[in-house]
């Protein structure tokens, strides 16, 4: 009765996350079903404290990340660092793709995933535009965008919710976070960029550009003077350049926090507190504004959503997973990074990466995988969740913004790109962490 309660209660709200009714948040969704279990005796009060010490520092860091994104946003910091790739590619069309790649690679890492699809997403949108191409041109680009979103995601702790969980079931700092991550993370980027330009070589320059390779500029020399000079992008120089001193305060205390006791989120929120005090003090960006986009509801949504997929491990409805991971421990670290890597990227593409933490973590454990399969489990959370658009909730989020923009992709074409793109990526990054281990193993 309860496995059979809880499995359904699970299947009915993921459904309705993805359909999303009315595009009511998930936490509308997910709190409901956690109560609901709770009423029927599925989980207790114990299991809700032990999910909340699990959930309470990776949320309140998203919310934090989130914070700061919104204000270096505000003030212009992404639209300056977009302009000077466009004025300086905009007419070489594949370089330009390789340029806002490596740009969203660097916020996913440096910020988290789902703020690289809220920004980066309408500066693509509105480049491609002014720069006149075709749809199938503007598409190449905005899946480059989406798809970087979440395969640069697995480089820093802080690259996506799911690392910060992670991190925290099995107690990784952010430095044996980064030293185990950083080759495989690094890797995507780099394998991302090339999968890219491999793809769409053929379809952009043909049909998007004249026969000297380069896209036509209404009434201009050159690309340049098709768009503002960078500058113009910054709303105040002063909160411009205080930015740069709060980014790099914070990845050194993210760095040496830890060994002082202080969690992720302190740092984030602090951080984020601090830069939104001073450019709300220089009148730069507007207080309401940004609280209104900070993502208040991701805590009760993580929280409750965990109580979920608790309750399916709790009776019995997840132990199958662990029983798969078993046998690929027993056979060296080539089939446990490479299994797991799969598996977990096949969890995710089915459930959402989401649930499939909680579920991956716990089977891990449970399989005594040790301290290496964490880091393969990753690499499917993050990379592995690309291959359906319900993997994560990053790409959820994108293909939105592009239907609000009259620009809609079916699931089906969405797979098969998704799994030409994100296939040879996670293969290639599960390949760095294996050769990284044979290099480090005594």
């Amino acid at each position: 009765m309860a496995i059979g309660s809880s499995i359904a209660v699970f299947l009915l709200t993921l459904l309705l996350i993805i359909v999303k009714p009315r595009q009511w948040h998930e936490a509308v969704f997910a709190v409901p079903a956690a109560a609901l279990l709770l009423l029927l005796g599925n989980i207790g009060l114990e299991d809700a404290s032990y999910i909340w010490g699990l959930v309470w520092n990776a949320t309140l860091s998203l919310i934090g990340i989130m914070i700061l994104t919104a204000v270096l946003d505000d003030i212009g910091f992404f639209r300056w660092a977009a302009l000077h790739i466009v004025r300086r590619f905009g007419r070489r069309p594949l370089l330009l793709l390789a340029g806002f790649a490596g740009l969203a690679s660097l916020i996913t890492t440096f910020f988290n995933n789902d703020g690289t699809v809220l920004i980066m997403t309408p500066i693509v949108l509105e480049a491609t535009a002014l720069l006149g191409m075709s749809l199938r041109g503007r598409l190449a680009f905005l899946l480059g965008i989406g798809l970087m979103a979440d395969t640069a995601s697995a480089t820093l702790l802080v690259s996506n919710l799911t690392n910060i969980l992670t991190a925290d079931y099995f107690g990784i700092s952010f430095g044996d976070y980064a030293r185990h991550m950083l080759l495989p993370g690094i890797t995507a980027v780099l394998a991302t960029i090339g999968v890219l330009l491999l793809a769409f070589r053929r379809s952009l320059l043909p049909e998007a550009t004249d026969t000297s390779g380069s896209f036509p500029v209404p009434e201009a020399a050159d690309t340049a003077g098709a768009f503002p000079i960078p500058a113009t992008a910054i709303a105040d120089r002063f909160s411009f350049r205080f930015s740069w001193l709060v980014l790099v305060s914070i990845l050194v205390l993210y760095l040496f926090g830890e060994r002082l006791g202080v969690p992720v989120s302190v740092v984030a929120c602090g951080g984020a507190l601090l830069l939104w005090a001073l450019a709300a003090a220089r009148g730069s960006i507007g207080t309401k504004q940004i609280a209104s986009r900070a993502p208040w509801l991701i805590v009760v949504f993580a929280f409750a959503m965990n109580l979920v997929v608790y309750s399916l491990h709790l009776h019995g409805a997840t132990a199958w997973f662990p029983k798969l991971l078993e046998p690929l421990l027993q056979q060296g670290p080539a089939a446990s990074i490479f299994g797991t890597g799969i598996l977990v990227s096949l969890l995710a593409a089915v459930l959402n990466n989401l649930p499939a933490v909680l579920i991956s973590s716990m089977s891990i454990t449970e399989a005594g995988g040790g301290e290496l399969l964490p880091f393969a489990a990753l690499l499917g959370l993050t990379i592995g969740a690309k291959l359906t658009p319900i993997g994560s909730l990053a790409t959820l989020l994108w293909l939105g913004l592009l239907r609000r923009d009259g620009i809609k992709l079916s699931w089906g074409e969405y797979m098969k790109v998704g799994a030409l793109l994100a296939l040879p990526v996670l293969l290639l990054s599960l390949g760095a962490l294996w050769l990284q281990t044979l290099l480090l193993s005594p």
